[in-house]
């Protein structure tokens, strides 16, 4: 990765954490990093095109160390204890991405951003499995789903509270006690014959479903839409203008209560453009405007 591109991504992550993504301007991170606004698309294509590079350099930083750890010739006790305690370390040293991610619709989930979101997820998942699996035997792999959702909700109750929190525990602590936790109720299930709450045969299905409640279809139709104008408008005379309207469009489709006058004016300016036509009656279909 470029330094300048290091640079915009730190910025941009400062910014989306404490305004959101929306609410945070190209203009905005340009300045900020000392550049022009024209540099910036020199790096990037578009803010989402630099969303979709923060999130993937985050996730293959998070994905490679556990995997740098699932290769040591080290009991796999150990193992999973340094990959819990790294991926709090990691937590806390990127906290404000952490908070971006949390921010309510923060993040465009357009299908490239579903799909790594959706990759990343799976990919931890089964590295938990793994190491349960490894750690607690084949004897005991009917509780290994139970297990990983209540270890995912433990994570995230202990992620909340080392990111927001100023609490004087280790993060090999805390990864320490989680694992001693589910000792105990691995233990307690095996010693009252207890069956899981899951069945196996549901492993596929909870692994690849996401978290995050993604848009309804409807709703991606638009983001898409706005996608494919960012993609032509290298090609159109004004560009700069099409930005800004694109800009003015995202703002207002991901806020709580779009403005559908701002949202038609925005679309006015798409017109005499024949590229961007189709996009336009997607979006204005949505928010039922008159063309």
């Amino acid at each position: 990765m470029k330094e300048k591109e290091k640079i915009i991504i730190d910025s941009a992550i400062k910014f989306f954490a404490q305004k959101g993504f929306s609410s945070t301007s190209v203009q905005e991170i340009a300045s900020d990093c000392g550049i022009s606004k024209g540099a910036f698309y020199l790096y990037f294509k578009s803010k989402e095109s630099l969303l979709y590079k923060i999130l993937h350099y985050y996730y293959d930083e998070l994905i490679n160390t556990f995997e740098e750890i699932s290769l040591k010739s080290i009991p796999s006790r150990d193992k999973y204890m340094d990959q819990l305690t790294f991926m709090f370390d990691h937590a806390l040293e990127h906290k404000e991405f952490i908070i971006m991610q949390s921010k309510e619709q923060a993040i465009p989930l357009n299908n490239s951003i579903k799909e790594l979101m959706v990759k990343t997820q799976s990919e931890m998942q089964n590295y938990s499995l793994k190491a349960l699996l490894a750690i607690y035997g084949e004897d005991k792999k009917k509780y290994l789903l139970d297990l990983l959702m209540i270890q995912e909700g433990l994570i995230h109750s202990f992620l909340k509270i080392v990111i927001l929190e100023s609490v004087n525990v280790s993060t090999k602590d805390i990864s320490n006690y989680l694992l001693k936790r589910l000792d105990s109720i691995i233990m307690d299930m095996e010693a009252n014959n207890e069956s899981p709450l899951f069945s196996n045969d549901l492993l596929k299905h909870i692994i690849k479903k996401p978290k995050i409640n993604f848009m309804e279809d409807s709703h991606q139709q638009i983001m898409d839409a706005v996608n494919s104008i960012q993609k032509k408008i290298e090609h159109v005379s004004n560009k700069q203008e099409i930005e800004v309207t694109i800009e003015v469009l995202m703002a207002e489709i991901h806020a709580d209560s779009p403005r559908v006058p701002i949202i038609k004016g925005m679309l006015s300016n798409l017109n005499g453009y024949e590229d961007f036509k189709e996009e336009q009656k997607i979006i204005a279909d949505f928010y039922h405007i008159a063309l």
